[in-house]
């Protein structure tokens, strides 16, 4: 390959930005090259003659600040804790749930079981009514050995109830 000297590299690239017609073709016939490489040569010549683009200011990396904490007004946290107590959680679990949500209003077992009783004191009479009109089609009953005092002989339920 054969290289060229730094002079070269300007005349071609004073020939390319001159404008004027016939100044590349003859160029590259002084320096023994092609007109594609004194266009190349202009090319590279412009870029590092080209002041460098200032540099973006550092990016601080500073640690975002945490979310707010969300506060759950009195009818949200009874829905959840009567929600939750449904789905098999204790008042315990609930109050510890309701923490993590709201850490500085989070009602403690004991308030969360009274919301619990209220509801299903409210519940009961429409669950009543329900039992009633689906005992007729009741084929399969699944009985807990919660309610038997517990007794099952093999490791799942070893403990009793």
């Amino acid at each position: 390959m054969m290289t060229l000297p730094i002079r070269t590299w300007v005349r071609n690239a004073a020939a390319v930005f001159s404008g004027t017609y016939g100044a590349v073709t003859r160029q590259a016939e002084r320096a023994g090259c092609s007109r594609q490489t004194v266009y190349q040569h202009a090319r590279v010549v412009e870029r590092r003659l080209q002041a460098p683009a200032p540099a973006p200011p550092p990016a601080e990396r500073a640690d975002p600040a945490p979310a707010p904490a969300p506060t759950l007004d009195e009818p949200t946290r009874r829905r959840l804790a009567v929600t939750a107590f449904a789905m098999g959680l204790s008042t315990r679990q609930i109050e510890d749930l309701i923490a993590v949500i709201d850490p500085k209003d989070a009602p403690d077992h004991a308030t969360v079981a009274r919301w619990v009783a209220a509801e299903a004191q409210k519940a009961a009479p429409v669950l009543a009514a329900l039992d009633e009109a689906c005992r007729q089609r009741v084929e399969t009953l699944a009985v807990d050995e919660v309610f038997f005092g517990g007794g099952r002989r093999w490791p799942v339920s070893s403990r009793r109830a």
